[in-house]
């Protein structure tokens, strides 16, 4: 090979490892809030219907200026009724916590969940939990 070929393929080489890494970052959604959902308290392995469960939903807003207020995190509950909430705390910098009261509603599908979304020009962010129940 002259130099002038392998000076080729050594750009050949990084156009196409440019490309992939650009490719991979692209796929990988970047989303601007982290939610996470989770039984506040001892979790049970298995809820029935007509049980009452607290849930603790924490909120980081990653991008720290969002347009959307927290109190723009909307919820949808499947399988389950909310009760009631707290209101949002801002627990450290960017970091918000409530505690949501829910009853089980519903064993279809085995499973009760509440979902947590947040929408907003910086991608938002998602959560969700889901609960085994088991008919009574």
């Amino acid at each position: 090979m002259t130099k002038q070929q392998i000076k080729k393929s050594w750009l050949v080489l990084s156009l196409i490892m440019v490309g992939t890494s650009l490719l991979i970052f692209q796929a990988a959604e970047a989303l601007a809030c982290e939610i996470e959902v989770k039984v506040h308290g001892e979790p049970q392995a298995v809820y029935k219907v007509g049980d009452e469960v607290i849930l603790k939903v924490s909120v980081f807003l990653s991008h720290r200026n969002c347009p959307e207020g927290i109190e723009a995190t909307q919820f949808k509950a499947e399988g389950m009724e909310v009760l009631g909430a707290t209101q949002w705390t801002e627990t450290s910098d960017n970091h918000f916590e409530r505690l949501v009261k829910v009853k089980i509603t519903s064993t279809e599908d085995g499973e009760a969940s509440l979902h947590a979304k947040r929408t907003c020009s910086k991608e938002g962010g998602y959560g969700f939990i889901a609960l085994k129940v088991v008919s009574a």
